[in-house]
């Protein structure tokens, strides 16, 4: 971690998608360096109607380093039927998305396809949900709002 107390632990930073560096093979409602162990709560569902979907949840989970400050709530809604992805926003206060620190989007196994999210109108609050789908090529946003 930034404190270095994790000898082995992998430092990584954000980076725009599709980038072939590691880690690849993601699905980043709002890649940051977020603290669960300092507060809030992460949930997951899945739900069986139609459209089946699993839901995860972020719920007032604040920044690292904050002291349970700056928090956060979101979700990742994958559908099975059309394989889409939607990601919802409620209240976000990230300091690091002002600095443009945080990474919003999905990217495949290897790295090669992927599709970067600007996150300015999720941290205004202008937008609260994106929907993403893959057409067998490539990942596009079909729904924003």
């Amino acid at each position: 971690d930034k404190d270095g107390d994790c000898p082995n632990c992998i430092e990584y930073e954000t980076e725009p998608f599709p980038n072939t560096d590691t880690p690849n093979n993601m699905i980043a409602p709002l890649w940051n360096d977020l603290d669960p162990d300092d507060g809030g709560n992460i949930t997951y569902k899945y739900v069986m109607n139609m459209p089946d979907k699993f839901i995860t949840q972020w719920t007032d989970v604040p920044e690292f380093g904050t002291g349970g400050s700056n928090t956060n709530t979101f979700q990742a809604a994958l559908y099975f039927d059309s394989g889409c992805i939607e990601f919802r926003y409620g209240s976000l206060t990230l300091e690091e998305l002002n600095g443009g620190n945080a990474t919003v989007g999905v990217e495949n196994i290897d790295g090669t396809v992927g599709l970067d999210i600007p996150t300015a109108s999720i941290l205004d609050g202008s937008t609260t949900c994106v929907r993403l789908c893959y057409d067998g090529n490539n990942y596009a946003v079909v729904d924003e709002q």
